[in-house]
């Protein structure tokens, strides 16, 4: 079996630590994303993988080399000069698709313990050329209704009909089985979006099949819900955590902290955590600092009587002595002439994203 990995975007809404590395070559509790959905397509059968590239495309390539990594699906790239959409990616790379049956596409930013084998099983017995594997729905996302034979009547645009027909409000997980016969539907003219484009029509159809999913599934597509998701996975007992990361950093209780530790992390004795933590390979926590439900990326270096409550530090950022922060990412600036939006400003050399609706501290 094949799967697409969809990679190719440039990750606005995790802006600003987009600069720096493509959304899918973040590390979530020590490891990749992109690795770690290998990892999960890998365990579920799929043996080979295209990823489509094309911002920061080294970002990823260094991580995945050549493409055959112990334990990982073999990898393909199809690259991208310019961004060709969630369904164009698809059809750019068809060849490398074609021929091994039904197709797995997921994007590069959620993790989940989904059952990839029923979800198929559901998509073969329906007899339709695409299902979406739906969870229940929650605030922020589009709402998906659905039949009760699993045929899904609108992608976030009316029914029309009597909504006692549908058996609840879901979202789309951003996982999907298609047929190769799909590709044809693909608008030959770039860009083109899998949902405007493709599902939709094929819901005035009725053509459209769906799978529900009632696990764990969490993206991690901007700066809040990334760290909220870090939170809610450490969190988690082991042996649940294991169905949906199967490859993470030591976790263990520390004091008053639940804590993921990266290899090479290092904490002052001195220093306290409280809460949830991660901390990245590398890092370093100093005297008298205070974290509480952050996350410290890889290489990190937290300066003497830091305090840093519901914060994430990036890659390699180095925090002065004595900086406090709440609600916010900070992480390196690549570009100090570059325009930034209203929600991150500089400071002491750094990027400052201040998570919406908070309290900057």
């Amino acid at each position: 079996m094949k799967a697409m990995v969809l990679a190719a975007g440039v990750g606005r809404r995790m802006f600003p630590l987009t600069l720096l590395q493509p959304k899918p070559a973040i590390s979530v509790l020590g490891r990749p994303l992109v690795v770690q959905i290998l990892h999960w397509l890998g365990l579920k059968g799929v043996e080979q993988a295209v990823i489509n590239l094309h911002h920061l495309p080294e970002g990823i390539t260094g991580i995945l080399g050549d493409g055959k990594c112990p334990g990982l699906p073999e990898v393909q790239y199809s690259h991208e000069e310019e961004i060709l959409g969630t369904a164009g990616g698809i059809r750019h790379a068809e060849e490398m698709l074609r021929g091994h049956g039904p197709i797995v596409v997921c994007n590069s930013d959620f993790l989940s313990d989904i059952d990839l084998a029923a979800a198929l099983e559901a998509h073969l017995r329906s007899g339709l050329a695409a299902t979406l594997v739906l969870a229940p729905s929650r605030p922020g996302y589009t709402v998906v209704r659905r039949a009760s034979d699993g045929r899904v009547l609108s992608l976030g645009e009316p029914s029309g009909g009597d909504r006692s027909a549908t058996d609840g409000e879901y979202l789309f997980t951003g996982c999907h089985i298609i047929d190769e016969e799909l590709i044809e539907r693909i608008p030959v003219e770039p860009p083109s979006d899998i949902v405007r484009h493709v599902y939709r029509p094929m819901v005035a159809e009725r053509q459209l099949g769906s799978f529900v999913h009632d696990g764990f599934w969490w993206e991690f597509g901007s700066p809040e819900l990334y760290l909220d998701g870090c939170l809610r996975l450490l969190g988690l007992s082991a042996d649940r955590l294991n169905l949906i990361s199967t490859d993470h950093d030591t976790i263990r209780q520390l004091d008053q902290a639940r804590v993921a530790i990266g290899p090479g992390a290092d904490l002052h004795e001195t220093a306290e955590l409280h809460g949830l933590a991660a901390l990245g390979f590398s890092s370093y926590v100093s005297a008298g600092a205070r974290i509480e439900d952050s996350v410290i990326m890889p290489e990190a270096w937290i300066g003497p009587n830091c305090d840093l409550k519901h914060s994430v530090i990036g890659q390699g950022v180095e925090l002065p002595a004595g900086f406090r922060c709440r609600n916010v990412l900070v992480c390196q600036d690549p570009d100090p002439t570059r325009e930034l939006p209203p929600s991150t400003r500089r400071e002491s050399g750094m990027l400052l994203y201040s998570f919406a609706g908070s309290d900057p501290g």
